[in-house]
């Protein structure tokens, strides 16, 4: 990943530590990026529409997120910022200054499907079966599930309407980690240490 354009090892790096849905990357703005408490406001997106092209507005659910950042992604953030001021520079009064982390050469914004795009490409490129940003979602949902936390920090951290989307979604993993849990009680409680 470390041989991709800065740009889209940040994109991937956002799906991967947010489980957002790629209009909101793509809809995420610098002044959302809070620098200073490594975290990122989500409460906009871009959508894709027939009639209009593409849109910004609120998110799906018109939820506004804090998402924490790993200090990583940060750097990255920090990173991505030089460039595209230098590229800013170079645009000089071509440059569209509509405030996007990601925008394409002239400063407009990033259409969310070309998240999809690259990752097909990049799929190709190196012999991988095919990704989806939807499946970042899911990741990001199961990781969080198989390590303990609990449903509605997880549904809180996707974004979903309620509780019950979340539960309905992943109940596979809440079922095996209700064994899990099972098994950890009759280990303290009930059965004798060697």
């Amino acid at each position: 990943m470390e041989q991709e354009p800065l740009k889209w090892q940040l994109v991937t790096h956002l799906m991967i530590v947010t489980g957002c849905r790629r209009g909101e990357i793509m809809g995420l703005q610098w002044e959302k990026v809070d620098f200073e408490h490594n975290r990122v406001k989500i409460d906009k997106t871009l959508t894709i529409t027939k009639s209009k092209g593409v849109v910004f507005g609120n998110t799906k659910t018109s939820d506004v997120r804090f998402l924490p950042l790993p200090v990583e992604t940060m750097q990255l953030l920090r990173q991505h910022k030089r460039e595209q001021l230098r590229l800013q520079l170079a645009n000089g009064d071509r440059w569209i200054n509509t405030g996007f982390v990601f925008t394409q050469g002239n400063g407009q914004p990033m259409r969310p499907d070309v998240i999809t795009g690259w990752l097909s490409e990049f799929s190709a490129r190196h012999n991988l079966p095919h990704i989806n940003p939807h499946a970042f979602r899911h990741t990001v949902a199961s990781v969080l599930l198989a390590n303990g936390t609990d449903i509605v920090t997880v549904s809180k951290q996707l974004g979903h309407a309620s509780v019950n989307t979340t539960e309905s979604f992943y109940s596979h993993i809440i079922e095996e980690n209700k064994a899990k849990a099972s098994e950890c009680i009759a280990n303290v409680l009930l059965r004798k240490k060697a």
